[in-house]
């Protein structure tokens, strides 16, 4: 039966260890953020803070897609490009 090493596979892909080690750490961290998020607004709804909530929800969408172009900005800006 042929195996299959997972770290050789990803080396060979161009994918070294320390990538995905980023990536996962990344991938799972927000899951975390997004179900505390969750469940902040969840509980908010649940008390009857609509406009608690509604106003968590966007001032979070907001921050999140300013900071992502503020991001996007500060690596071009870095790189050059």
């Amino acid at each position: 039966i042929p195996t299959v090493d997972p770290a050789a596979a990803h080396e060979h892909m161009g994918i070294t260890a320390r990538t995905r080690l980023m990536a996962g750490v990344g991938f799972c961290g927000s899951f975390t953020t997004f179900s505390t998020f969750s469940v902040d607004v969840v509980n908010m709804l649940g008390k009857g803070e609509m406009t608690r909530a509604c106003s968590y929800v966007a001032a979070n969408n907001a921050g999140g897609i300013l900071m992502a172009f503020t991001g996007f900005n500060m690596a071009k800006r870095i790189l050059g490009r």
